[in-house]
């Protein structure tokens, strides 16, 4: 089915609607999901998963506003209960850069450059990893921010995109058959 609308001239096909129905339920998920009492590499590995099914699963280049809503929830989280610090606010353009170059490199390589799934999402862990750790390390050595940083936006990220990796590719294998 198709909608169109002579006064504005604006043309809409179903599957449009259905996509922007979809990237609005993860906008809320991810919009919710860190704001759960959860452990860090549970609220990780989700949100991870998340966004690179995203940019699996939907042709949009809208998908790539995604990148941003995690942390903005963090960050919003934070100033809701009084447990943000003037560090974090540091971190956001570097957590926004890596989500996104892991979504980039992700929708890249699997779906426009047909690679393997593990070695795509693999490179662009590692690089999502590489881009957050160095901009971290720059901040740590100006003494912007402290010394957990490091471990939290260095090893950490790349555990919790792995494994969204993993949990990514698990619900293609048990929720949807035959995937690649």
């Amino acid at each position: 089915m198709q909608i169109y609308s002579k006064r504005n001239n604006f043309y809409f096909s179903e599957s449009i609607l259905h996509e922007n129905k979809n990237l609005l339920l993860f906008g809320l998920i991810l919009f919710t999901f860190p704001l759960l009492p959860l452990n860090q590499l549970i609220v990780g590995a989700i949100v991870n998963a998340l966004l690179i099914k995203s940019v699996i699963s939907f042709k949009s280049n809208k998908v790539f506003l995604l990148s941003i809503i995690p942390s903005l929830a963090v960050f919003l989280g934070g100033v809701l209960f009084a447990s943000i610090t003037p560090q974090i606010l540091l971190m956001l353009p570097a957590i926004w850069i890596s989500n996104f170059v892991l979504m980039f490199l992700t929708r890249k390589l699997i779906v426009q450059n047909k690679r393997g799934y593990f070695s795509s999402t693999l490179v662009a862990s590692i690089l999502k990893t590489i881009i957050l750790f160095s901009i971290t390390l720059i901040l740590f050595y100006f003494g912007l921010v402290p010394l957990i940083f490091l471990t939290m936006f260095g090893v950490m990220q790349f555990i919790t995109a792995e494994s969204g990796v993993v949990l990514v590719y698990l619900h293609k294998k048990i929720v949807v058959k035959n995937f690649k």
